[in-house]
């Protein structure tokens, strides 16, 4: 860490650091569980229908599938576990008070890690949706690649964001809170047809996925699930929240004195 003065020393020195066999193996799960679900659906929905399999009327189920899958689902544990502690490791490991007495140390530090997730689990999660495309043939695969492609990122993006700021508030029970989160919040009140699923993140990305597909049927019957509003809408408060999310945690590891002992995660 001698070198590390910008957010971009951090983002380098991250993506070194995670060329290990451990990390390694865990991307290859993450891109592997999505794969083998949707190799498995392929196979069962073939053996049902034999001859009357159609790959056009199957983009709906593969596509939901996918999306949560890969979206959401594989997207977000990458993101657990890079994001979400990245002020805990340091703690732990005991350098954080060397890193704050750098010159912007505190801000490039977190940047620098919020970079680093981004990228390690947008890899992982291209890498899968691109494998599970081609599993369910071009018929399917080339009209939901774009689309899920472009959800992967604004996923990556704004929920890094999100446990990010997690981790600078629960420092001491990072990995609990985040989960916690995640179950309560992401994966139960992101369906509740309420003013409170509307300020969660996957809405707004399962709206993107209705809109750029033009599932109107599907929208019609799940509105509290897909959302009625224009992409445009689903897009700035995506943008939006990212900021306010990433802005907030800036603000927080400049203004907290963080203990230098040991934290539980």
């Amino acid at each position: 860490m001698n070198t590390i003065s910008t957010p971009l020393d951090v983002l380098w020195f991250e993506l070194r650091r995670a060329m290990t066999w451990g990390r390694i193996a865990t991307w290859v799960v993450l891109v592997a569980f999505p794969i083998a679900v949707v190799t498995a659906m392929l196979v069962n929905i073939q053996l049902d229908l034999g001859e009357r399999y159609d790959p056009q009327e199957m983009i709906q189920p593969f596509g939901m599938a996918m999306y949560v899958l890969i979206t959401e689902v594989s997207c977000l544990l990458g993101l657990l576990l890079w994001a979400a502690p990245a002020i805990s490791t340091e703690i732990e490991g005991q350098t954080w008070v060397y890193l704050t007495v750098r010159t912007h140390g505190r801000w490039s530090v977190l940047v620098g890690k919020y970079l680093a997730a981004v990228i390690w689990t947008l890899t992982s999660t291209l890498t899968a949706l691109t494998i599970s495309c081609c599993v369910v043939g071009t018929e399917v695969g080339n009209e939901l690649w774009w689309v899920l492609a472009k959800l992967c990122v604004l996923s990556c993006v704004a929920h890094a964001a999100l446990y990010l700021l997690i981790g600078c508030l629960f420092y001491r029970r990072t990995m609990v809170a985040a989960v916690v989160y995640t179950m309560a919040v992401e994966f139960v009140a992101s369906f509740i047809p309420a003013l409170v699923n509307k300020l969660t993140i996957n809405y707004r990305l399962r709206g993107l996925l209705a809109d750029w597909m033009q599932w109107e049927e599907a929208r019609s019957r799940a509105e509290n699930i897909f959302g009625n509003e224009p992409a445009s809408t689903h897009l700035l408060m995506l943008t939006v929240m990212t900021a306010v999310l990433l802005l907030a945690a800036i603000w927080r590891v400049e203004r907290t004195e963080f203990p230098t002992g040991q934290v539980n995660t």
